[in-house]
């Protein structure tokens, strides 16, 4: 299923049916272990290794956090931010042209309430990926359940990270 599951994975891992669009929410380190093993084409492999550079190597990036905004770098490609400063990102984040990835943080169940409104992005003109970093369990349907307003263009991905090298 995982090797199928990879043949799409030019079309940016979702799934998008006729009535209404359904989001694809991808562990981030099975991505990249199955991208490893993929007999994928080279695009695929391009965009899997893209994504890692995004994720693990240090980048020019936009901190948001409690609605205060620290920039590092000239042209940032990251945007970290807490779920609590999301609704304010547009406001808040001036150095939009370049941000590739968005890493959103979830820090306590009660965000879990919360919805991840994808159309406060939409000025973000060079975003490709989602990343949800979670620092209590969840899963892949409940990030799912929380996104609102979802385009196609995005890719999603979570980690569930509790601070104990998992």
């Amino acid at each position: 299923m995982l090797v199928f599951f990879y043949s799409n994975i030019n079309a940016q891992l979702r799934n998008i049916s006729e009535e209404s669009d359904v989001v694809t929410v991808t562990n981030i380190d099975s991505y990249f272990d199955t991208a490893k093993k993929s007999t994928a084409s080279n695009v695929a492999k391009l965009n899997a290794q893209n994504l890692k550079t995004l994720t693990t190597n240090v980048q020019s990036s936009v901190y948001c956090y409690s609605n205060t905004v620290n920039t590092y770098g000239d042209e940032p490609v990251n945007l970290f931010i807490d779920m609590n400063s999301l609704a304010q990102v547009d406001n808040l984040v001036t150095l939009k042209n370049n941000i590739e990835i968005v890493i959103i943080k979830i820090d306590n169940a009660s965000q879990l309430n919360a919805s991840i409104n994808l159309a406060l992005l939409s000025n973000f003109k060079k975003l490709k990926y989602i990343y949800i970093v979670s620092s209590i369990t969840i899963s892949s349907n409940e990030i799912a359940n929380m996104i609102t307003n979802y385009d196609e263009k995005y890719s999603v991905f979570y980690k569930i990270d509790k601070g104990d090298n998992q």
